[in-house]
């Protein structure tokens, strides 16, 4: 009897940790694809421009450190508000219909791209700016957040997601 309770809870266990396979397809938690090559994002920032509205960025290194130079990959967006549990669209703020509670009005994408003095080398690298469509959606639990988003541009399309805490700055 032990053993055959023993064989049944080693089977369960064995089913159990078959069943917890990952989709191998599935982009990994804080991280986006680009071009078929997976950026790890670990590193969330929220920028509050006061007047000019928000950003959020993630990236694959801590670009906040003081003097940080190197090479870097990064997506960001910008919108007007912000409103947790919100999904937005891309629309140009110049349209007519543009809420800026259910649109963002761009997004950029650095991939391997030289960042220095605070700011990406635009020249050196690959660097996306001319959103044509896509999707954001926010949500918030106390100061985790969870964005998960696909911003489209001519030639290529970014997908990711991004879990943990923003670091702020005003």
């Amino acid at each position: 009897m032990k053993k055959l309770a023993f064989s049944l809870l080693a089977a369960t266990l064995f089913l159990a940790a078959c069943s917890k396979d990952e989709d191998p397809a599935q982009t990994p938690v804080s991280s986006f694809i680009y071009n078929g090559e997976t950026v790890q994002t670990p590193y969330g920032y929220l920028f509050d421009w006061r007047t000019d509205g928000k950003q959020i960025a993630f990236a694959d290194k801590d670009v906040s450190v003081e003097g940080f130079d190197g090479i870097a990959s990064a997506a960001a967006v910008d919108f007007d508000t912000i409103i947790p549990g919100q999904t937005y669209t891309y629309m140009s703020k110049d349209s007519t219909g543009y809420d800026k509670t259910k649109n963002f009005e761009s997004a950029y994408v650095y991939f391997k791209q030289h960042f220095a003095d605070g700011e990406f080398d635009e020249e050196n690298g690959t660097y996306q700016d001319s959103v044509i469509g896509g999707s954001v959606t926010v949500k918030k639990n106390q100061e985790i957040y969870t964005v998960v988003y696909e911003l489209k541009y001519k030639d290529i399309t970014v997908k990711g997601e991004y879990n943990g805490a923003l670091k702020a700055f005003n």
